[in-house]
């Protein structure tokens, strides 16, 4: 009889837990198990979740710090426990799903549905165990703790602090590191791994909420001798955008929409530049790139941004005058600062934290 598959919940309310759940699934299956991922909110009512999910957008990237006002509130603040009424299509998808594939191990990447679950029939809450997997770094949202789970999974030993800080105990969470994509872990060589010397191959992402950031990305293109990559994503509007502000050097640089090789894309880099979104923080430090930040969003990054500081690589470069200054800083003598700056990361990637995670999982699943 084949095992039960692992159910992991997650939302697309920020790349970071859509991110952990591919990266857990794909670890799963390469270590033989079988995941099933859902999204209840999007499923039960998919046209009202695109509503909010383009209001989530719009808040970040235009009214950041009306958007931390309302994050700081839901932190001190029973504000989602109490309207999770609301959510009932949700809760029914979830408890389908549950009924469908009858798991004995569950994982979530969105902090909401441990609310949820809550909600569940003891006996039918019983046939599982729940694990949490935590997307923030360093300061975590108290929704992240105030509904029960089995373990709680954080990226690094600060975080799990903070989480303890909470009310957590200490014996139910595990730093066992942010479950990226298993293939940040594989065995092949980093070109980014060589010293630029004066060529050095940048990776711009630009963020719908940097106003200046077409003009960064011209700021880059200007540089003899540099190979940038300018990645506009999924949204149409920013590739054009961009493509006026690059005018005629848009020959000298190379264009990139959404992609799904992002651990190739990046293990190419010598530098990366964009938002201090979850998930691309946690894909740097996997791939030991040294990364130039743009933007922090109020609240919900300031984490991100916090992990970096602790490693001892936070640089924001919100203009294209600062970015160039910092990568010609860390090029000079020879490459120094960005040596320096790759052995921090180094030191603290854990490429291999999904394979773990799915080690654990499976190990719970028998």
């Amino acid at each position: 009889m084949n095992p039960s598959p692992v159910l992991i919940l997650t939302a697309a309310f920020g790349d970071g837990h859509n991110a952990a759940a591919r990266g857990l699934a794909s670890a799963i299956q390469l270590r033989g198990g079988t995941a099933v991922v859902a999204d209840p909110f999007a499923e039960s009512r998919p046209k009202l979740n695109d509503f909010f999910r383009r209001l989530y957008l719009t808040l970040i990237n235009r009214y950041p710090h009306l958007w931390n006002l309302f994050y700081l509130a839901c932190h001190h603040l029973p504000l989602i426990e109490n309207t999770l009424f609301t959510n009932r299509p949700a809760y029914l998808q979830l408890r389908s799903l549950i009924e469908t594939h009858r798991p004995k191990v569950i994982a979530l990447t969105f902090p909401v549905y441990a609310h949820l679950i809550a909600w569940l029939p003891h006996d039918l809450r019983k046939t599982f165990q729940l694990i949490t997997i935590v997307t923030d770094s360093i300061s975590v949202h108290r929704l992240w703790s105030s509904a029960k789970a089995d373990l709680w999974i954080v990226p690094n030993e600060p975080t799990a602090r903070s989480l303890h800080a909470l009310g957590i105990p200490m014996d139910k969470i595990r730093p066992i590191g942010f479950p990226v994509d298993p293939r940040f872990a594989a065995p092949t060589a980093h070109p980014g791994d060589e010293p630029p010397g004066e060529a050095p191959r940048i990776l711009y992402l630009l963020s719908s909420g940097l106003r200046g950031g077409p003009d960064l990305a011209a700021s880059l293109a200007e540089q003899p001798g540099w190979s940038v990559t300018i990645g506009t994503g999924r949204d149409p509007q920013i590739a054009r955008k961009v493509e006026q502000a690059l005018g005629p050097r848009k020959k000298d640089v190379q264009l990139l929409g959404w992609t799904s090789e992002m651990p190739s894309v990046l293990a190419k880099q010598h530098f990366v530049i964009g938002k201090a979104g979850g998930a691309l923080t946690q894909e740097t430090i996997a791939s030991r790139t040294p990364f130039l930040v743009t933007q922090v969003v109020p609240g919900q990054e300031e984490g991100n941004f916090s992990l970096l500081q602790e490693i001892g690589v936070a640089q924001l470069t919100p203009n294209g005058e600062t970015a160039v200054r910092v990568i010609r800083h860390a090029l000079a003598e020879n490459g120094k600062g960005w040596k320096e700056w790759k052995a921090k990361l180094a030191a603290a990637s854990r490429p291999d934290a999904c394979l773990r995670l799915a080690d654990l999982c499976l190990s719970m699943n028998k």
